[in-house]
């Protein structure tokens, strides 16, 4: 990754651009789709673009605006796997929470960085990744049907001066 920016989010950064542009690319993906992104869908859209860490489905329901319904943590299970079939949103197997979708690039849902201090999921470039996976997957006569490979150690936020 020599020469490449890291695919962390700075510390400092316009947040309520990030969430705008998930957003407006999950209106052109549903699009695409011929799917809605229904207002429940949004919500807990939004409510995963409002970090850059994993999210759990019960953390969801607490803050989800249920506008005087009762909670209903089905629904919230639904718009996760609408939005998590769209590639809108992963599941990051090692938290059993989700993380927003940082961008549609080779590699999707390929590889994910997480930091085991601060929690934030970074989700690079995971091309070549996917590409050896799909090759040693068929050198096998394996019929894949998914694949992520989560890495946890320290983003550039959190790692001490000097190591690495």
């Amino acid at each position: 990754m020599s020469g490449e920016s890291s695919p962390f989010p700075a510390r400092r950064h316009d947040h309520g651009a990030c969430i705008a542009e998930g957003l407006a690319r999950a209106e052109a993906v549903c699009r695409e789709r011929g799917e809605r992104l229904t207002e429940n869908r949004r919500a807990v859209l939004e409510l995963l673009l409002a970090e850059h860490r994993p999210v759990g489905a019960y953390e969801i329901v607490e803050r989800f605006d249920w506008k005087r319904r009762r909670p209903a943590p089905a629904q919230i299970y639904r718009a996760l796997s609408f939005l998590e079939a769209a590639g809108l949103a992963h599941r990051i197997a090692s938290r059993n929470a989700y993380v927003a979708c940082s961008g549609s690039k080779e590699g999707h849902g390929t590889v994910f960085l997480v930091c085991r201090s601060c929690g934030t999921v970074a989700e690079p470039n995971g091309g070549a990744v996917g590409l050896a996976v799909r090759e040693l997957a068929a050198a096998s006569r394996f019929a894949l049907h998914a694949h992520a490979l989560e890495m946890t150690g320290l983003c550039p936020e959190c790692r001490p001066a000097g190591e690495g």
